[in-house]
């Protein structure tokens, strides 16, 4: 009887790993993905709306930070003075720091690959630039697929006459995009370009994205009817 108890040892042993490998894909990684969203929550407490996925083989690996793949989901939170309508994030080969996340901060200090989108609703732009450069809100930001274009109206010698200023956004830096004027109009008629600098200065709509929930380098910025995409990856060195 011992001995058939000893044969059979190394079965129920590996039968009670297999389970606990099982059981730690089953709850790890929900778990985990829940103290990511928290952790979110807490530096970011107006956003709307985040969903945090993670997936790690095996799912132990988690306890030391490992994970395969992150994928975060934010909508309508403010950093740096600006409303993100959404930001989306699809991290690989990745290590989190379980020191810092225990403390409720999310520091990634490796990625393999990261793909991170931000968009930028009209409204929130016009918020942005109402607040920041034109108190008076006598402009206003348009965006198509083709152009962005600054609108509005200014007052000349107790007239008032319709302003508008064609231009593109720029990636400025690895975190900042810019407005940059490249036509001026007023009454429909073209400005010169030497008087461009002047304008740009006026209405230097510049923004800085680095306190976003997870470390972007931008590198392309597209327009789209009504809003603005900003396509990033992860920063050298991470």
């Amino acid at each position: 009887m011992r001995m058939l108890d000893r044969r059979w040892l190394p079965w129920a042993l590996a039968l009670v790993a297999v389970g606990v490998l099982i059981a730690s894909q089953i709850v790890l990684p929900p778990l985990v993905a829940n103290r990511i969203e928290e952790a979110f929550h807490e530096g970011y407490p107006d956003a709307e709306f985040i969903q945090v996925k993670v997936e790690a083989f095996p799912a132990l690996k988690i306890i030391t930070g490992r994970f395969d793949r992150l994928d975060l989901d934010a909508r309508l939170f403010s950093q740096g003075g600006l409303k993100v309508d959404a930001f989306l994030v699809d991290a690989k080969k990745l290590k989190i720091s379980p020191a810092a996340l225990s403390k409720g901060v999310v520091q990634i200090d490796e990625v393999g690959d990261l793909q991170a989108t931000v968009l930028i609703g009209e409204d929130s732009l016009n918020e942005y630039l109402w607040a920041k450069v034109d108190p008076a809100r006598f402009m206003r930001i348009e965006l198509t697929r083709d152009r962005a274009r600054l609108v509005g109206e200014m007052n000349l010698f107790q007239r008032v006459l319709d302003l508008s200023l064609d231009g593109r956004f720029k990636v400025l830096g690895r975190t900042r995009v810019g407005f940059v004027v490249e036509q001026l109009a007023v009454e429909k008629l073209q400005i010169p370009k030497v008087l461009l600098d002047t304008v740009q200065s006026k209405w230097d709509l510049a923004m800085d994205f680095s306190e976003l929930p997870v470390p972007v380098a931008l590198q392309e910025v597209r327009l789209e009817e009504d809003s603005l995409y900003l396509f990033g990856t992860k920063w050298d060195g991470v």
